[in-house]
């Protein structure tokens, strides 16, 4: 499997944005001002740094122009390989402005609702480019390419596994970004929805080039359904009492899809939760419960 596939799987699980610089592949005779002399290291983690945030929007801007152009008169191939290529050079390019715009990001969190002109204007061009300024956590704010943004442009563009792997990332994204732009609450029933629908498509896809990447987008989901978040648990750690409405939702997801085998891996892991609740500490409870759910969900989707 090339870096390229490799990488394709950042789209749906990193959540912090790598700024680990490597040493510039460019030429000291291309070192120049012009946004076009650009060049991609293979590797993922490069950083157009040298780049300022205004270069990087024109740049960023020609090459969505440049691949609306090429999807013009691709083949279903030849746009998957688009995507594959045109991903990489469109996140590489955000990552940059992740450092570009660091000032506006490590203060956008004070701004509130009281935004100055400056700052609307920058919302108003990156949401222009398809990009929006994502909470990470209260005080932290990155650079997001907008959830559908490649699934839109690639509707009908290529095979129909393909199609479906980026609307489920599509899906996926959503509901955060929904989360964060609209204030709707993450619902059981959304999360639920969402893991059956990956498992199956790892199941029914399984020669899928970029399966392993949709394993991984499964393995998270299903964590999430099971555990949630810091600001919202499945459970009380202290207690190491499930919530009535997920232990509810745990025992009929069990009951009424007895062939899934999400529902398999929500029973091994209510079992285990009810087994060892006595047996370890609250923090060793946790942990324990947390590695033996990522072994049961690694087991059957191997």
């Amino acid at each position: 499997m090339t870096k390229n596939y490799i990488y394709i799987g950042l789209f749906l699980t990193s959540v912090l944005v790598s700024c680990r610089k490597e040493n510039s592949v460019l030429p000291n005779s291309e070192a120049t001002d012009t946004i076009t002399e650009i060049q991609y290291t293979s590797d993922p983690d490069y950083v157009l740094s040298n780049k300022n945030a205004q270069e990087l929007i024109v740049h960023l801007e020609d090459e969505q122009n440049d691949l609306k152009r090429k999807l013009k008169k691709a083949n279903k191939k030849e746009a998957e390989a688009l995507y594959v290529d045109y991903y990489k050079r469109f996140t590489t390019i955000v990552d940059s402005l992740n450092l570009a715009e660091i000032n506006t990001l490590n203060t956008y969190h004070q701004m509130g609702t009281a935004k100055h002109d400056t700052i609307l204007r920058k919302q108003n061009t990156y949401d222009k480019l398809g990009l929006y300024f994502r909470k990470v956590d209260s005080t932290t704010y990155d650079f997001k390419i907008k959830p559908g943004f490649f699934y839109n442009l690639f509707h009908n563009k290529i095979s129909k596994e393909f199609e479906e792997y980026l609307r489920l990332g599509y899906v996926e994204h959503k509901l955060f970004y929904d989360q964060q732009t609209k204030n709707e609450k993450i619902t059981l029933e959304s999360q639920r929805n969402l893991i059956i629908n990956w498992e199956k498509f790892i199941t029914q896809h399984k020669d899928f080039k970029f399966i392993d990447s949709a394993k991984r987008s499964y393995s998270d989901n299903m964590m999430l359904y099971l555990f949630g978040t810091p600001a919202k648990p499945t459970f009380e750690i202290s207690s190491k009492k499930l919530y009535v409405e997920n232990e509810q939702e745990y025992i009929s997801f069990v009951k009424q899809n007895p062939n899934l085998i999400s529902a398999e891996i929500t029973k091994s892991f209510l079992k285990h939760f009810y087994v060892n609740d006595k047996n370890f500490t609250s923090e060793k409870f946790y942990v324990d419960l947390k590695e033996f759910t990522k072994k049961e969900i690694s087991e059957h989707i191997k």
